[in-house]
Order: structure tokens, then sequence, then C-alpha cells
């Protein structure tokens, strides 16, 4: 069979269609790709407080942590800097916790800690409750939120001071 000049002509034109699909297409995947998987991260990353809510006081089990106008205050004084130690509670960002991942954990849930936040503007604390797990921290946020937060003990609860 033999193609016409205008044969040839479509061919050349679906060819060139086709090379240039073939060059363009890594580059569209990435593009669809790199927009929909932050979104995917940042459903399934959660904050323990908002970004607008500021720490004005942290009750601990063994520490109280208060915030006056000569800077953070320790009661009785922990062993690290306390503003870091604050900075790191302002941050703390853990993995959202499912219900079904939360009933399969129910059975290692054994020693709750009661964490007391008060924050600026609010007459009322948020209350996080905490369960350490052998890899990591469960953490309810107060809003029926809990996260998998993996740490170390000492991020969530300073050591005490050995100087009193």
């Amino acid at each position: 069979m033999r193609l016409t000049r205008r044969g040839w002509n479509n061919v050349i034109i679906i060819g060139v269609l086709a090379f240039i699909a073939v060059i363009q297409l890594p580059e569209l995947l990435r593009t669809r790709l790199a927009t929909t998987a932050p979104s995917i991260v940042s459903s399934t990353v959660i904050p323990l407080f908002t970004s607008d809510r500021v720490l004005l006081q942290l009750i601990l089990p063994q520490v109280t942590l208060q915030h006056s106008e000569a800077g953070w205050q320790s009661q009785p004084p922990i062993a690290v800097d306390i503003a870091t130690f604050i900075a790191h509670w302002q941050t703390l960002q853990g993995t959202k916790v499912t219900a079904k991942q939360l009933l399969a954990l129910k059975k290692q849930l054994l020693i709750p800690y009661t964490i007391e936040a008060w924050l600026v503007g609010y007459s009322q604390p948020q209350r996080i409750t905490a369960y350490q797990l052998a890899h990591f921290w469960l953490l309810n946020n107060g809003a029926g939120q809990w996260l998998a937060v993996t740490v170390d003990s000492d991020f969530l609860f300073p050591p005490l001071s050995s100087k009193r």
C-alpha cells in the first residue's frame, strides 16, 4: 500500500504530536503528583495546638511552667531551657490516628498522663491526655483528635534539675 503526499503529511503530524506527548508526559505527571501529595500529608499530620493559640501556662504531671513578665518560670526547676522546651510543645505535631487504629491500640493504653495547657485569650485550659506506647506517644488534643507522636519522653516531660 502506497501513501499519497497527504497521507505522509498525516503520518508526520501524528508522529510529531506523539513525540511531543512523550516528551511532556513525565513533566505533566510530576506536576500532577506534586500538587496532590502535600494535601495527603497535610491531612494526616496535624498540630497539637492551632497556630493562633499561644501557651501561657503548661501543667505537666510533675512540673508547672508559667509565663510571666520575667519570662518562663518552672516549679520545680527543670534541667533544660524552659523557652526551648515550651517551643517544642507549641509546635508539636503528630500523625492523625483514625478510630479504627485507636480501637486496635485500646488494649495498650494503660497509664494516662494529663496535661493542662492554658492559652492566651481562653478562660479554660486545653486538656491533653497522653499515653506512652512502645514506639510512640498517643496524645488526645482535647478536641477529640488523637495524634501519634514519635519523640523521647524528655521531649514531652522534662527532667527535673538537680539544683533546688
